[in-house]
């Protein structure tokens, strides 16, 4: 979800790092992700505009009717404060018993067997769902796990930079497990999966109109979107298994993390596979979206910047 910048968003924002987040640093976790949920209902009563496009997008691509529409909004609303926001509880999610109340896994098997092959495992998410809590549960549960992410204060105020991006940045540090800038060197990751490591990345593009490599526009949910074609070609590059993940809420402090089976490639060429596996995981991503709409982080995006755009290669 995009935000818009002003003095009241920064106004917010001061609000939010300072006495939200020592408030949250001292109530129950579980009443910390409640405030979260209350945090995005307020937000929706009083949406605007945002409310209004993503609304229009869930009727326009995914056929929903108006009396469908606004629960899913409220729950996308409340999605975005809990992804940006979980991040407060990092300084007190610190081992496997403290975060295994909050979430279940689902087919961990095949990650796994995965590793037990000897293969690495290159774990793809959507933005869906809080998605850094993957990383961390992951990190909890002894799987030194590393991340490819993004972080930017690309057209954020001063405000913005000076607080909340520096305060994140600080709060993601506190992770046990590195995060690693998709637009830097990546050597490290490849290492991790030639290493058979479990290394997480995105696989639906950064959002805002930010492309990093290699992208192709595919069909989905009927309109067109650019996917990044580099997790492929980093599977396919290091031998590490493909294996799509998602994070579903199942309430508003109760998180399950599902492990899909592995994308092979088919062809033994890598242009061929790497637009194959990009192709199906999309197929796998629309899948979980149009179950779970409220979760996708990029609802006030896709009808306004992708819908009528023609098809290339971006990079």
């Amino acid at each position: 979800m995009k935000v818009d910048e002003g003095l009241i968003r920064d106004i917010f924002r001061l609000f939010v790092w300072f006495p939200l987040r020592w408030s949250v640093g001292v109530v129950p976790v579980r009443w910390a992700f409640y405030i979260f949920k209350l945090m995005g209902d307020a937000h929706y009563l009083g949406g605007g505009r945002k409310k209004r496009v993503i609304s229009e997008n869930l009727k326009n691509l995914l056929g929903l009717e108006n009396g469908d529409a606004p629960g899913i909004v409220m729950g996308n609303f409340e999605n975005h404060y809990t992804d940006r926001l979980h991040i407060f509880l990092y300084p007190r999610l610190r081992t496997r018993d403290s975060i295994e109340r909050f979430l279940t896994f689902e087919n961990r098997e095949i990650l796994d067997g995965e590793l037990k092959g000897g293969r690495g495992a290159l774990l793809v998410q959507p933005h869906f769902g809080p998605v850094q809590i993957t990383l961390l549960a992951l990190s909890l549960y002894g799987y030194d796990p590393i991340q490819v992410g993004y972080p930017t204060d690309r057209g954020l105020s001063r405000v913005g930079r000076s607080v909340a991006y520096r305060y994140r940045l600080r709060y993601e540090g506190m992770l046990p497990s590195p995060i690693i800038a998709a637009d830097r060197f990546l050597g490290p990751v490849y290492k991790h999966l030639l290493n058979n490591g479990v290394v997480l990345t995105t696989g639906d593009g950064a959002g805002g109109g930010v492309y990093l490599g290699e992208h192709r526009e595919l069909e989905f949910l009927n309109t067109r979107r650019p996917f990044p074609l580099g997790p492929a070609a980093l599977s396919l590059r290091t031998g590490a298994s493909y294996i799509p993940t998602f994070i579903t809420t199942e309430g508003p402090a109760r998180f399950r993390i599902v492990f899909e089976e592995p994308i092979r490639p088919r062809y033994g060429e890598m242009e061929k596979d790497k637009l194959f596996m990009t192709e199906a995981f999309r197929t796998i991503a629309e899948g979980y979206i149009r179950r779970y709409p409220q979760s996708w982080h990029f609802w006030d995006e896709v009808g306004r910047d992708f819908q009528s755009s023609p098809a290339r290669t971006l990079k």
